[in-house]
């Protein structure tokens, strides 16, 4: 076997007597009532065991142990010292299992923001499948408008945020997590909603329900459009998905969204349909440059890269 140096004494202080190590083979030993037994548990040879034993009598100046035909009687002054050191060996014992729950993420808070659309089902599925993985997991869930991403994460409120927008300021970072196409909700008496693909000239003169000028959502809309020379007419605007989705359910007119809007719950008299030459919305993940980035985050991350690659067709 390689060279086992058990009687290392650390780097502790002149005053200490025995190092951890000498403590835990102490304690192995004392448990086991046996070099051999002891061996197996520390995974070194009875020979290294031996010697350590030895040495540790050495620096104590006492006997420790006394052989007999049952195995190692421990003498008088070994229990004292197993009295004293068993609380503090299982005190260190609750300590490196603290430390496996932080490495794990179980124990601190994670909180993380998203915006609207991806707030409906995409985020609260992954955030389900982050909480399988890191069942001790705390976590807060904040849904925001746009106009408060930056506030959100400059100030340290949450440690990051899922969204479709794309905020620029030099202290925030972007990591594209995936795609998702821009999609039809159709009242179901629209004489559209028996289309199974529908094409931009589709959408010629129809009532429609917009977002606030300059979102996301709208920009993506409107450049469709205006690609394909189509004008519509706009019946009523809203500024996040589910107020829109609850118009178009009211039969006030057709809303286009992303893929991930449609994944939450839909009005009863709605349906959903796929657009030919659908522009995309890119999803990404931000936060703060200048803090922490969490072991779950990099799980989120993962989580939601896997679902946007595998997102369901409409319709």
């Amino acid at each position: 076997m390689a060279s086992e140096d058990l009687s290392a004494s650390g780097t502790g202080s002149p005053e200490q007597l025995l190092s951890l190590r000498q403590i835990e083979v102490f304690h192995t030993v004392m448990s086991a009532r046996s070099i051999t037994g002891a061996s197996k548990v520390l995974n070194v040879s009875q020979p290294a065991l031996s010697r350590t034993i030895r040495r540790i009598e050495d620096l104590l100046g006492v006997a420790l142990f006394i052989r007999d035909r049952n195995g190692l009687v421990p003498t008088s002054e070994a229990l004292q010292i197993q009295a004293e050191i068993d609380p503090l060996l299982r005190q260190l014992t609750g300590v490196g299992a603290q430390i496996e729950r932080i490495v794990r993420g179980e124990t601190a808070v994670f909180r993380i923001g998203s915006t609207a659309s991806v707030a409906r089902a995409l985020v609260p599925q992954a955030l389900r499948e982050l909480s399988q993985e890191v069942p001790g997991i705390e976590l807060f869930f904040d849904v925001l408008p746009v106009d408060q991403i930056e506030d959100y994460l400059t100030t340290g409120r949450g440690e990051a945020l899922v969204t479709i927008a794309s905020p620029d300021h030099p202290l925030i970072a972007v990591e594209p997590v995936g795609r998702a196409d821009l999609v039809a909700v159709i009242p179901r008496s629209h004489p559209l909603s028996d289309k199974s693909l529908l094409r931009s000239a589709d959408l010629a003169g129809a009532d429609f329900i917009a977002f606030a000028a300059g979102g996301a959502h709208q920009r993506i809309v409107d450049s469709f459009l205006d690609r394909a020379k189509v004008k519509v007419n706009a019946r009523a605007v809203a500024r996040f998905s589910d107020t829109a989705l609850a118009l178009a359910n009211e039969e006030m007119g057709i809303v286009l969204v992303d893929t991930m809007t449609t994944l939450g719950p839909l009005g009863s008299n709605l349906v959903v349909r796929p657009i030919e030459n659908a522009p995309q919305f890119e999803v990404s993940v931000l936060w703060n440059r200048r803090r922490p980035h969490s072991a779950n985050l990099k799980k989120l991350i993962e989580i939601l890269g896997r679902k946007l690659a595998n997102l369901p067709a409409p319709g």
